[in-house]
């Protein structure tokens, strides 16, 4: 199985806006630009305000602003409850491993079975994986 490096940016911001995301003195929580979030996380811009556009879309972070150019992003209070497996359709759309497989070939109806059981444990281990556990393992790591 091989991620797009959509994912591998996704991660990155989604951890850079939670590191980043003070709560200001007014109560909200303080944003960052996409120049910022790029420059942090070393995403191109154009790329990055893609990925953040689609995390939003599913909730994952919040933006503050009407031009998306200068539209400001924030991490949400439920972002460490989401799985890899919710950021990887978050970019992706799907997580299908076997999307490729032609299933017109006489011997595919052989498997298919297995290939069904394989893909649902994966996703299983995928949406077991929360951002909070993964984040707070990326967190120790630092204090080492």
């Amino acid at each position: 199985m091989q991620l797009k490096r959509d994912t591998d940016y996704a991660i990155r911001i989604l951890y850079c806006l939670r590191q980043n995301g003070d709560v200001g003195h007014t109560g909200e929580r303080k944003g960052m630009t996409l120049s910022e979030i790029a420059m942090q996380t070393g995403t191109p811009k154009l790329v990055a305000g893609r990925v953040c556009e689609s995390l939003k879309e599913k909730g994952m972070i919040a933006a503050a602003g009407q031009d998306r150019a200068e539209r400001s992003y924030c991490s949400t209070e439920t972002q460490s409850e989401y799985s890899l497996l919710d950021v990887i359709e978050a970019v992706e759309g799907t997580c299908q491993l076997f999307a490729v497989f032609d299933k017109r070939f006489a011997g595919y109806k052989s498997f298919e079975n297995q290939i069904r059981k394989i893909q649902k444990q994966t996703e299983g281990v995928l949406a077991g994986a929360t951002l909070g556990v993964l984040f707070e393992m990326q967190d120790k790591n630092k204090m080492i």
